[in-house]
């Protein structure tokens, strides 16, 4: 029962989140306190950067809603050299807690499935030698929502490290555009609209991403090929 009580605390904090209605992070709350936020910056930046950084911790942690939301407005309040490095930094902090604390509660899974099944077995091996590239390719796909590639390596009970280094590089793509938009976000801002989100599907920063995507995939798709042959 103990190695459940991370996941207890978590769907518990998630659940006054929701009843504080706290559970949905929109830029409406960035616009409206916009110049009490920017001004508390300019005189504690040491502070703010703390505040940012938790807040984001949290919100990655529980699985609230409204990490885009958090990295374009780290964009536009820290600008984009600093506000990239507390996105990323961040982001990935959130996620390894959230990983942990779900491997202790099921980090098992996958191995009582294995003892019963050779299939299973086999697939469990695939996963493991190709670990590295299916983490990378779990960041770099867009389509894949950040709180379920925090989870299912946890459920996977893939290496820590592994989990840690490939989350960090792998939402640099994806955080860089976020806080670029963040960091020209500013007449969107003054004219108290949301920034235009559409340029992350653009073919100039799909296009580069896709092929990274494309590098990722071939040598897992070489090993498949190759184990099968065997």
């Amino acid at each position: 029962m103990k190695k459940f009580i991370p996941i207890i605390l978590i769907a518990l904090a998630f659940l006054l989140a929701f009843l504080l209605g706290a559970t949905d992070i929109t830029f409406d709350d960035f616009i409206s306190n916009r110049d009490q936020i920017l001004m508390f910056r300019d005189s504690n930046l040491t502070f703010s950067v703390i505040i940012f950084m938790l807040i984001y911790i949290s919100a990655v942690t529980f699985s609230i809603p409204g990490a885009t939301v958090l990295s374009v407005t780290g964009g536009f309040i820290f600008g984009l050299e600093l506000g990239l490095i507390l996105n990323v930094v961040s982001a990935t902090i959130g996620a390894t807690f959230l990983f942990l604390a779900v491997r202790l509660g099921f980090g098992n899974l996958f191995g009582k499935f294995e003892k019963g099944s050779v299939k299973f077995s086999d697939l469990i091996e695939q996963l493991k030698v190709n670990e590295i590239n299916l983490l990378l390719l779990l960041r770099l796909i867009p389509v894949v929502p950040f709180f379920v590639a925090n989870i299912l390596p946890a459920i996977a009970n893939v290496s820590l490290k592994n989990f840690f280094w490939t989350t960090f590089l792998g939402i640099i793509p994806g955080g860089f555009v976020f806080t670029l938009i963040g960091a020209n976000a500013g007449n969107f801002f003054d004219r108290g609209e949301a920034p235009d989100l559409t340029v992350f599907w653009s073919f100039e920063f799909l296009g580069p991403l896709i092929c990274l995507i494309i590098l990722v995939a071939f040598p897992m798709f070489f090993r498949v090929t190759r184990y099968n042959h065997d």
